[in-house]
């Protein structure tokens, strides 16, 4: 008899560090049910008070001394935790580790709960020193003191129908459950469509996002029409402007990205468009009529970046992946639909590997490593951004000029420092920018001399 059937099917749900629910609303949509959720940022939830109403939302985990009795899973996300210091030496309580140690101190007094995930950036799994120690040994050494039988698998959005490349990991642990069989029973592999950005060798993502010092994967298709986002990096990243063309590597939702279309428009990134990115419906940041007083902003007009800075606050809280979400609450709904053959397997040579394998697991008998590409669900061409913007650019048109002339600049210096020739319009952007601001006596800044 399967020893976790009673917990098959519709499993009730506690979620930590929920942002604006996008992990959560991807498991509600493999039919899970959402009881508790842990949120400090106020944008975030202000979300999570429209979109899932009626439950419990402490601001901080901390306050909980341990789990309702019918939770039977914990969720917890750290996409958007600081990565900062190693699991003993961290100095912030907004830390990926001292996230995870609530997460642990509430799966210690709470040993009912059957299943617990984990959704964290592929840093996770890296060390920030040649030699040092990743985050995750010690968190899956505290899963084994505790009980867990663990796993753990890094996946695109990509695979999901999103345009993003970069990585996310997902760790699923059990007490009396097998969680190989929810991670490792897919694995299409990595598309074979040409310059997609991916390297089929390993099944590893390459970066298909373009920095402004180097030539990505995909100058060998120069001579096709692109769409371009222009991705304002956080503080943290030192507020730097990033090129991605056609897909993703990590979009960061913030008020100063622009999109640039195949025609050769520049318009502002909508923020409705910037959900779709997460695969949340446009409008999920929504909670206010335009015009009405918001509790977070306070008066908005309904439009403008400076209206929807509580917006892209609540989406950077997030940095979720709705259909990811939905893929592993569908296999949690029916852990053993998929059996898994861990015969190709290979055990670790030592407790701590540097570096660690993105995909491997702990079922009782030893940690193993396992090759596993990122890509669990067949995709035979990659979802581009040109259709996740370019409904918010026709619509925009007429209001291109809501992108700055100094953002414009910055746009077409980043494109020639990528390697890629600004398009007409874009150019003549950049030509009457460049006479604006020399007659008004403002450095032009960028631009107008970068090699072509």
């Amino acid at each position: 008899m399967d020893t976790l059937a009673y917990t098959a099917g519709r499993l009730k749900v506690a979620s930590l560090f929920s942002g604006c629910g996008a992990l959560d609303y991807g498991l509600t949509q493999a039919g899970h049910e959402i009881v508790l959720q842990t949120e400090s940022e106020p944008a975030a939830r202000e979300v999570l008070a429209a979109r899932f109403q009626g439950i419990c939302q402490p601001r901080e985990p901390s306050v909980i001394e341990r789990l309702p009795q019918d939770v039977d899973l914990l969720v917890v996300s750290v996409m958007d935790a600081e990565m900062e210091g190693s699991w003993r030496e961290s100095w912030s309580k907004d830390s990926v580790a001292s996230r995870l140690k609530q997460a642990l101190r509430l799966m210690k007094f709470s040993p009912h709960v059957a299943w617990v995930l984990i959704e964290a950036p592929a840093s996770l799994l890296e060390s920030d020193r040649d030699e040092s120690v990743p985050v995750v040994c010690d968190l899956v050494s505290e899963f084994e003191r505790l009980g867990y039988r663990w796993a753990h698998r890094t996946v695109a959005a990509a695979s999901f129908g999103v345009p993003d490349l970069k990585p996310r990991v997902f760790l699923v642990g059990s007490r009396h459950g097998d969680p190989r069989a929810l991670l490792f029973a897919e694995d299409a592999g990595p598309p074979e469509t040409a310059g997609n950005g991916v390297d089929s060798r390993g099944g590893d993502v390459v970066g298909a996002g373009i920095d402004n010092g180097g030539v990505g994967s995909l100058n060998n298709l120069h001579d096709t029409p692109h769409a371009f986002v222009f991705n304002r990096r956080p503080a943290t990243e030192g507020s730097s402007m990033r090129v991605f063309s056609d897909v993703a590597e990590g979009f960061h939702p913030s008020a100063g990205s622009c999109a640039l279309t195949p025609d050769g428009a520049l318009t502002p990134m909508e923020v409705h468009d910037a959900e779709r990115m997460q695969g949340l419906p446009p409008g999920w940041t929504l909670t206010a009529r335009p015009g009405s007083v918001n509790r977070v902003t306070g008066p908005g007009s309904g439009n403008g970046l400076e209206a929807d800075a509580d917006r892209w606050r609540a989406l950077a809280s997030s940095l979720g992946c709705v259909p990811a979400a939905r893929w592993i609450g569908t296999k949690l709904a029916n852990p053993y639909a998929s059996p898994y053959d861990a015969s190709d397997a290979k055990a670790f040579e030592a407790a701590v590997v540097v570096p660690w394998p993105s995909a491997a697991f702990n079922a009782g008998d030893g940690r193993k490593g396992v090759v596993s590409s990122p890509f669990p669900v067949e995709v035979s061409v990659l979802p581009t951004l040109g259709a996740f913007i370019s409904g918010a650019a026709a619509a925009n048109r007429a209001n291109a000029a809501a992108v700055s002339k100094e953002s414009a600049l910055e746009c077409a210096d980043a494109l020639r420092r990528a390697g890629w020739q600004p398009p007409p319009p874009l150019v003549a952007v950049e030509v009457a920018a460049h006479a604006e601001l020399a007659a008004a006596g403002a450095p032009a800044g960028g631009g107008g001399g970068g090699e072509t």
